[in-house]
């Protein structure tokens, strides 16, 4: 509950949604276990977007300070920017903390698993690997 009452911090945070960064983007594809494309991540200096593989965007996740530490948050690309997961410790979690999987990641690499530890694919995040990691670990695990 308390994660809710951040909502309006997170809206500010997020708010590149609304209006894009004049950086153009990282671009990475999301890839399944067997390569094969299911979406790609948007990795900007401070958050990163998350589009399908028609390249509609499904939702974005950045850095909130909250409580004194700084907290990831993901949210839906809806009118409404629903608040839909936060992830912290390689852990994601959706709104109601039920815990949804893992990432993990490398200099390279990021890789997502489910709640049982069985691989559900994977990202090339080159830069701000941690939150990019969560943030598909957000979209191949089904929250967005």
């Amino acid at each position: 509950m308390k994660r809710l009452l951040l909502l309006p911090l997170l809206l500010i945070a997020l708010g590149p949604l609304a209006a894009k960064p004049l950086i153009p983007p990282l671009k990475t594809d999301i890839v399944d276990p067997a390569e094969q494309p299911l979406g790609k991540a948007l990795v900007y200096p401070n958050f990163v977007e998350l589009a399908g593989a028609d390249g509609a965007l499904r939702g974005a996740i950045g850095v909130v300070m909250a409580q004194g530490r700084a907290q990831l948050f993901l949210v839906r690309a809806d009118a409404e920017r629903r608040f839909i997961g936060w992830a912290e410790g390689h852990r994601l979690y959706n709104s109601e903390d039920q815990l949804v999987g893992y990432y993990f990641w490398t200099p390279v690499w990021s890789y997502v698993y489910d709640p049982k530890m069985k691989k559900v694919g994977q990202a090339q995040c080159l830069a701000y690997q941690g939150v990019c990691a969560a943030g598909v670990a957000g979209y191949l695990l089904g929250l967005l």
